[in-house]
């Protein structure tokens, strides 16, 4: 095997990445981070998600393209037929960082059947399908590829009020390791983050119903803080090149040591 300079081994040019649920904090900030290791970014927005202006101003701002195209991940009719007109505009993919994500918080004796369903149908169900159709057509067209999964921490640590997020998130986990396990020879590496509790949007409603959760948090870590987006930025630059070319159904925590602690 060729080895590749180390100038080289997180280079990102010449890729395509495609992004669901794109302009959510997190996979807006690793969207960037992938635009300025040279990839350039196919965007899956679904209708509901906030304006999508400031994501193309900083991917053009780095010198990279972006597409957009609305799909609703939860739906899997929508999203198989988004990802047909990808296809069809000659896209050629090699990144598939697999974000969208949505909670509904709550005891599990008040868990009401619509709730559980989005939960399923976004993060676990929309999860698969996206990484299906991305696989058949890195398959299709002979090429290698990375898959990048979006799990939780609530996947590994038990929290209360998250009980379909968490097992929705653990699903994905297994899926990881599940695809890896049947793609690892045709050069398509599968890997999953899970975060820990970062300040996002989706956070702000946390905090907001419970003020006591941001001390509890900066408590519970071993770094004495919550994350923030731009902490992701190493991971998705290695899972999305060739410096992991040898890594596949792993998940890696990024929690400031709160599950080992």
């Amino acid at each position: 095997m060729e080895r590749i300079p180390t100038t080289n081994l997180f280079s990102l040019n010449g890729k395509t990445a495609i992004v669901t649920g794109a302009t959510q904090p997190l996979a807006a900030e690793m969207s960037l981070t992938m635009a300025e290791a040279g990839a350039n970014i196919i965007a899956l927005i679904s209708p509901w998600d906030p304006d999508d202006a400031d994501l193309k101003s900083s991917i053009h701002a780095v010198g990279r393209e972006i597409r957009i195209w609305k799909a609703d991940v939860g739906d899997t009719p929508s999203l198989r037929a988004c990802f047909k007109e990808i296809w069809k505009a000659v896209v050629t993919p090699d990144i598939l960082l697999n974000f969208s994500t949505i909670n509904r918080r709550g005891p599990v004796e008040e868990m009401m059947d619509e709730d559980i369903d989005v939960i399923f149908a976004v993060n676990l169900k929309g999860a698969y399908i996206a990484a299906q159709e991305f696989g058949l057509r890195l398959i299709a067209l002979n090429r290698p590829g990375k898959i990048i999964n979006f799990a939780s921490m609530t996947a590994h640590l038990p929290m209360t009020n998250v009980s379909a997020y968490a097992a929705a998130k653990a699903g994905v986990v297994q899926m990881t390791r599940a695809l890896s396990n049947e793609w690892a020879p045709r050069d398509i590496q599968v890997n999953c983050i899970s975060p820990g509790y970062t300040k996002t949007s989706m956070t702000s409603s946390l905090l907001a119903e419970d003020p006591g959760m941001e001390s509890y948090i900066t408590s519970r870590t071993p770094a004495g803080r919550w994350g923030v987006p731009e902490d992701y930025r190493g991971v998705i630059l290695f899972l999305s090149s060739q410096a992991s070319d040898f890594v596949t159904g792993t998940t890696v925590v990024v929690d400031g040591g709160m599950m080992v602690r």
